[in-house]
C-alpha cells in the first residue's frame, strides 16, 4: 500500500475518488459538501426514526433503561453521522492543500523541469488500489469496534436491534472507509512533499521557502484533530459499556497521527537544511584551519578568524526543523480543540435531553 517505492513521475496519476471531484468542482466546495451530506443523512435518519415510531420512546418524559439507552444511541448516531459528513470534506481540503504547496514550491526546487512537472501533476492524486486496500482495513476495523463497545458475541445481529443501533453499524462501516483513506492520503502526500522540501535550494539565513511544507503539515494536523473532536463528543456516555476505552484508544492514535501529519512533510526539508549546514560548516572549518595556519606563519589570514567563528555560530544555531515559533502556537491551539468538545459534550448531552423530552 505504499508508494515509496513507486516513483510519482513513473505512472500517470490516478482519477480523484468522485466526493473528492464533487468539492472540487464549482460551486461546491469541501465546507458546502460536508453540510450538505450531513444534512441529508440528518434528514434520512429523522425519516426512519419517525417511520419506526421511535420519537415516542426518545421524547418520553420518564427515565427508565429503555429511554435513556434509545436517547444514548439516538446520540451517538448523530455524532457518527457528523464525523461521516466531514471525512470527504477534510479529504478534499488536504488534496487541495497539498497542489497548492507544491506549486508554492516550485520556483525553489532543483531538478529537471520533468522530475518537477511530474511533482505537480501527482499532487493530492492517488493509486485507487491503494486507497481501497486501506479502506478495506478501516471497513474491518469498523467491524471490530461494536464488538468492544457493547462486549457481546451478537453485536451484527441486526435484527436485535431497534433503528438507532443498526444506524450506528452502518455509519461505523462508512466511517471507518473513509477515515482509513484520509489517513492514507495524508500519509502519502507528506511523504511526496518531503521529497520535494529535499531538493529545495536552502538559504540558511531565510527559511521561509518552506513555510508551505509547514502550512500543509498544519492543514493536515488539524484535520485529523478534528476528527478527535469530533470523536470526542461520545465521551457524554459514560453507560455505555465500553466506549470510553474506545475513545479514548483512538484518541491517542489521532493525538499521535496529528503530530505525525506536521511533520512528516518537513522530513525531507530537515535533511536539505542538514546538507547546507554540513556544507557551510565543513566550509568554515576549512577556512578556520587556514587562517590559523597563516598566522602561525606569522601571515596575516585572509578571513578573518572572527568573522568565521561568528559565520559558524550563526549556522550552528539555524534550526534544522523549519518550524517557527507561531507555528508551533498554532499546533498546539488545535490541540486544545478536542479539549474543548470534550467540555462541550456535557453541554450537547444536556441540550439534546432537552430537546428530546
Amino acid at each position: 500500500m505504499s508508494e515509496s517505492a513507486a516513483s510519482p513521475i513513473a505512472h500517470e496519476p490516478a482519477a480523484a475518488p468522485w466526493l473528492q471531484r464533487i468539492a472540487e468542482t464549482p460551486p461546491w466546495s469541501p465546507v458546502r459538501l460536508a453540510i450538505v451530506t450531513a444534512l441529508v443523512l440528518t434528514a434520512l435518519f429523522l425519516a426512519i426514526e419517525l417511520v419506526a415510531g421511535r420519537f415516542p420512546i426518545l421524547l418520553d418524559p420518564i427515565e427508565t433503561p429503555v429511554t435513556r439507552g434509545a436517547r444514548v444511541d439516538f446520540r451517538i448516531a448523530l455524532v457518527l453521522i457528523l464525523l461521516f459528513s466531514c471525512l470527504p470534506a477534510a479529504y478534499a481540503h488536504g488534496a487541495r492543500g497539498a497542489r497548492r504547496a507544491l506549486d508554492e514550491l516550485l520556483p525553489s526546487l532543483e531538478g529537471s523541469p520533468e522530475e518537477t512537472a511530474a511533482l505537480h501533476v501527482g499532487a493530492g492524486r492517488l493509486d485507487g488500489a491503494s486507497l481501497r486496500r486501506a479502506g478495506w482495513i478501516g471497513i474491518a476495523i469498523g467491524v471490530a469496534i461494536p464488538f468492544l463497545t457493547d462486549r457481546e458475541p451478537g453485536v451484527w445481529a441486526l435484527w436485535r436491534y431497534s433503528p438507532e443501533p443498526i444506524a450506528q453499524r452502518f455509519l461505523l462501516l462508512g466511517v471507518g472507509w473513509l477515515t482509513a483513506r484520509l489517513l492514507y492520503a495524508v500519509a502519502v502526500e507528506s511523504r511526496r512533499l518531503s521529497r520535494a522540501g529535499e531538493r529545495v535550494r536552502v538559504d540558511l539565513l531565510d527559511l521561509r521557502v518552506f513555510a508551505p511544507l509547514t502550512r500543509q503539515g498544519l492543514r493536515h494536523a488539524l484535520a485529523i484533530l478534528g476528527m478527535l473532536s469530533i470523536l470526542a463528543l461520545m465521551l457524554f456516555d459514560y453507560d455505555k459499556r465500553g466506549l470510553v476505552p474506545v475513545v479514548a484508544t483512538a484518541g491517542g492514535l489521532v493525538l499521535a497521527a496529528a503530530v505525525t501529519a506536521l511533520l512528516l512533510p518537513l522530513v525531507g526539508a530537515r535533511r536539505a537544511i542538514q546538507r547546507a549546514k554540513r556544507a557551510e560548516l565543513d566550509w568554515c572549518e576549512a577556512e578556520l584551519r587556514s587562517a590559523r595556519a597563516e598566522l602561525a606563519d606569522g601571515q596575516r589570514p585572509t578571513q578573518p578568524l572572527a568573522d568565521l567563528v561568528a559565520w559558524r555560530n550563526v549556522v550552528l544555531g539555524v534550526h534544522e526543523w523549519p518550524l517557527d515559533a507561531p507555528t508551533l502556537r498554532r499546533f498546539f491551539l488545535y490541540l486544545a480543540i478536542p479539549i474543548g468538545s470534550w467540555l462541550g459534550g456535557a453541554l450537547v448531552d444536556h441540550a439534546l435531553d432537552l430537546a428530546l423530552r
